[in-house]
């Protein structure tokens, strides 16, 4: 196994929790290529690659025992031990990873900043697209109130020239339902360029 602080180990912020799991895949294909398979070690090298104050933590949880090779099975698993460590950081387990707060802070970031270019148009798509299709796909939003989320992102003028656009080519859309991110994205490249 590599030492800690070398450049190819894995690492973990406990800043940013969503960054958990990756971690502990990480580890998985670590302790793979290295032919770990003991539960006890799987624990102690879990937490030599994270800083001193999340080791204290981690070491602290009932499901972690000390490394002891003569140590017969333990009663807890390395899982067992995992999971209790991902229940301990909002944001990191994947039935919760993102939430309306979470694009309702990407709206605003982006309402907020005159979007003149299609990099910064580009930026925004990207980012609201992540957590909107997690939000939608795990049933929290509907398409349609994920539509006019995006509008209101978009921030004054360059949605004024975005529906300005689309009031000429689509003017099937009736009166106050929001057009589909497609159509906006589509139609704010057009704009903006």
């Amino acid at each position: 196994m590599p030492a800690r602080g070398q450049g190819t180990v894995p690492s973990f912020n406990p800043s940013k929790p969503r960054e958990l799991p990756r971690y502990f895949t990480e580890l998985k294909f670590l302790f793979a290529s290295c032919r770990v398979t003991k539960n006890a070690k799987k624990k102690a090298l879990g937490i030599c690659y994270v800083d001193y104050n999340t080791s204290e933590q981690w070491l602290s949880i009932s499901e972690y025992q000390p490394y002891d090779d003569s140590q017969p099975a333990l009663p807890y698993s390395y899982n067992d031990w995992k999971r209790t460590i991902i229940s301990l950081y909002p944001g990191a387990n994947a039935a919760t990873k993102y939430s309306m707060a979470d694009l309702d802070q990407i709206m605003g970031k982006a309402a907020h900043t005159d979007i003149k270019t299609i990099g910064q148009f580009a930026n925004y798509y990207r980012k609201f697209y992540q957590v909107s299709k997690w939000l939608t796909d795990s049933g929290q939003i509907g398409s349609l109130e994920r539509d006019h989320c995006f509008q209101n992102g978009v921030g004054p003028r360059l949605w004024s020239n975005i529906q300005q656009r689309l009031s000429i080519v689509k003017r099937d859309v009736r009166r106050g339902d929001p057009y589909t991110m497609t159509q906006m994205k589509a139609t704010a490249k057009f704009v903006l360029h």
